[in-house]
């Protein structure tokens, strides 16, 4: 239990994207490799770089890449590593940890991306959404579900507003029938959202006099 909270401490200025965690103010003496040496010094492309180079081909090693460029921002960087270690060590002991990783990372991406098109966004937070569902669904005793979960209601907000977009773009092209039919649809399948409530007032605009 203790281990898992020194990583969520590790992880929380970026839990939310919130900013990069800062680096300590005391380090340990001289690393055993350059691998090891950028991780401590929190260098995300150092360390992804050096991944699979020598003591860098431990399993355990691509956590701590993950760890950091998560740490740095760096979510497809983050991602690949986590995806690396799960396909290499896919029953390895922390391979729970790896694919809260590997979730966390592509909550990430998504939320960062901007001027993203509708479609695209859409897309992809459906895919994010599913990898969280699956990982809450199959692992029910995670310690890390609980940081997992509340991320699903931003992936459906974020959803929901980009069929929105959707309904607004057919609506300014003059295309009523196909508005209406993605603001109710954002009704029915995004209930108790902003992007709800904002369908019910496009809806109500376009009400014929």
């Amino acid at each position: 239990m203790l281990q898992i909270l020194a990583r969520l401490l590790l992880l929380a200025p970026v839990l939310w994207l919130a900013g990069c965690a800062t680096a300590p103010d005391q380090r340990p003496a001289m690393p055993e490799d350059e691998l090891s040496q950028a991780l401590q010094g929190g260098d995300c492309r150092a360390a992804f770089d050096r991944m699979d180079i020598g003591a860098g081909t431990q399993a355990d090693r691509r956590l701590g890449v993950s760890q950091v460029c998560i740490q740095n921002g760096d979510f497809p960087r983050a991602r690949k590593a986590a995806a690396d270690f799960l396909d290499d060590q896919p029953r390895h002991p922390d391979a729970d940890y790896a694919a809260y990783l590997h979730a966390l990372a592509g909550f990430g991406e998504w939320s960062r991306a901007t001027r993203v098109e509708p479609e695209v966004r859409i897309r992809e937070g459906r895919a994010v959404a599913r990898e969280i569902a699956n990982y809450l669904r199959d692992r029910p005793l995670s310690e890390y579900g609980d940081d997992l979960a509340p991320r699903m209601v931003r992936l459906r907000e974020g959803i929901a507003m980009a069929e929105l977009a959707l309904a607004d773009q057919s609506r300014q092209r003059g295309d009523r029938s196909q508005a209406r039919a993605r603001a109710e649809y954002v009704l029915q399948y995004y209930p108790r959202t902003q992007a709800a409530a904002d369908a019910a007032r496009m809806m109500m605009e376009m009400r014929e006099p």
